[in-house]
């Protein structure tokens, strides 16, 4: 069982969210309630950083292919909710890996979603689909595809996502790179486009951002990046992992 207790310093005191019970054998996990999601667990997805999902690295999420200006921002696929209820996102997943292939189907009360990766030496490609069947977003979909590795110190991705939502339709590539200076200091930029439907201008993302190890599992980890609204992002702190 997976379950999250969170807490920030705004109104955002969620406590406990609803638990994702699972159980796996071999290579395959089946899991119900607060599911994962396709394209939420598609490989190449996020940046490699420590602090995604926590602001510290000051790219808030930017840089994810999926995330489109015309679908409204991040998060509009099934993934983990980290407080409160699922709500739309309960459901139920399985996902199979073995040697070097993964698949991953889900299922809620309002889409489904299929997906599929494999892992050749250090490089991953993944493809992703998910499309909402009833409700408001009846209809909507996003085709997610990736492809990135390691070579030496560097590190490499490419993403492309088609997103299909409200009648509208966009297109947005990603590239991010990083490089592992020593065993302390990671540094990563991005740069990320979108092609909207006819009359949305939506600027082109980029950023920069590094993570120092501080040892004992904790790091500081800062960043900046211009987004698709034109805004400029700085955020930095201290990251913890026990």
């Amino acid at each position: 069982m997976r379950q999250r207790f969170q807490t920030e310093e705004n109104d955002r005191n969620f406590g406990g969210n609803e638990a994702r019970f699972f159980a796996s054998a071999g290579g395959l996990t089946i899991a119900m309630g607060n599911i994962l999601g396709v394209i939420e667990s598609a490989p190449n997805l996020y940046l490699p950083t420590k602090s995604a999902g926590v602001g510290l690295e000051g790219n808030g999420f930017s840089e994810l292919a999926a995330n489109t200006y015309t679908n409204g921002g991040a998060f509009g696929w099934t993934a983990y909710q980290s407080g409160g209820a699922a709500q739309d996102n309960d459901g139920v997943e399985v996902i199979y890996s073995m040697n070097g292939i993964g698949l991953h189907a889900h299922s809620t009360d309002s889409s489904y979603g299929l997906g599929a990766n494999y892992k050749f030496a250090d490089y991953t490609v993944a493809v992703a689909y998910e499309e909402w069947n009833e409700g408001a977003r009846d209809g909507d979909n996003i085709l997610f595809a990736s492809i990135g590795g390691k070579f030496g110190a560097f590190d490499a991705a490419l993403s492309y996502a088609d997103t299909e939502y409200a009648g509208l339709s966009a297109e947005k590539i990603s590239l991010r790179g990083g490089y592992t200076v020593n065993d302390a200091l990671y540094v990563y930029g991005f740069v990320a486009d979108e092609d909207g439907p006819t009359g949305v201008s939506v600027d082109t993302a980029y950023g920069l951002g590094a993570s120092y190890g501080l040892g004992g599992g904790a790091s500081v980890e800062g960043g900046w990046t211009s987004n698709q609204n034109g805004d400029n992002i700085v955020s930095a702190g201290i990251f913890f992992s026990f």
